[in-house]
């Protein structure tokens, strides 16, 4: 009995210490980048990373459209600009402003939101594709919200995910640096809460799903996206 208990939880161990090994390449879904009808910056980077990132794939001709696209508060750090301004950074750095379109924190307040949002706008100016930037241990929980909440394969729409470099990130060694370790650790909970915040049965129950809301964002799309 004794012997069958320490093999059973021997195994269970090496399983859990394979799992927590992954763990970086589990998270880390980042792709080189496509060329897409147009391109996004997630928010919740105060370093300014993630649009760094875009503004160069935007200028290597990634969006069709000429549209790049933000997300959450146009604050970030003063490292990515002196006025501390998202749009400041892009007009500063030669992208003219009609092409500049930043989708606000009152509509967007995390990332299932973002992703719901810009599945929306896509269908309303009839692209196809998008390219999204963040960074890249963001990346598997971009994929599961478009795959398996938002559809976005079934909406005909094509979703390519890309990652900016963080000096401190490493897929496959992530548990040797803290920042990383954290991140990680912090992304895996937040898959699983919103999964089960936002599944078909859910849903309905949280703010995006209200008639208010749902109607503030068809104004926004119609009258101030376009």
């Amino acid at each position: 009995m004794y012997k069958k208990m320490f093999i059973t939880l021997t195994l269970v161990g090496i399983f859990g210490l394979y799992i927590f090994l992954n763990l970086g390449n589990f998270v880390d879904v980042s792709k080189k980048p496509v060329q897409s009808d147009i391109i996004v910056a997630l928010g919740g980077d105060f370093s300014g990373c993630r649009l760094k990132e875009a503004l160069k794939l935007y200028k290597q001709g990634y969006s069709r459209s000429g549209k790049i696209l933000y997300t959450s508060r146009d604050s970030v750090s003063r490292s990515l600009d002196k006025s501390g301004s998202r749009k400041q950074y892009l007009l500063n750095h030669g992208v003219a402003e009609k092409d500049i379109v930043h989708i606000r924190r009152e509509l967007v307040f995390n990332t299932m939101e973002e992703v719901l949002f810009i599945k929306q706008y896509m269908l309303f100016h009839h692209y196809r594709s998008v390219l999204i930037v963040s960074h890249p241990q963001h990346s598997r929980r971009i994929q599961v919200f478009a795959e398996y909440i938002a559809q976005y394969k079934k909406a005909g729409l094509t979703l390519y995910i890309t990652a900016c470099h963080p000096s401190w990130w490493d897929a496959r060694n992530y548990y040797k640096n803290k920042i990383a370790l954290k991140v990680t650790l912090l992304e895996v909970e937040k898959l699983v809460y919103n999964i089960l915040k936002y599944n078909p049965i859910m849903i309905r129950y949280t703010k995006y799903f209200k008639t208010d809301k749902i109607k503030l964002w068809k104004n926004e799309i119609h009258y101030r996206l376009k």
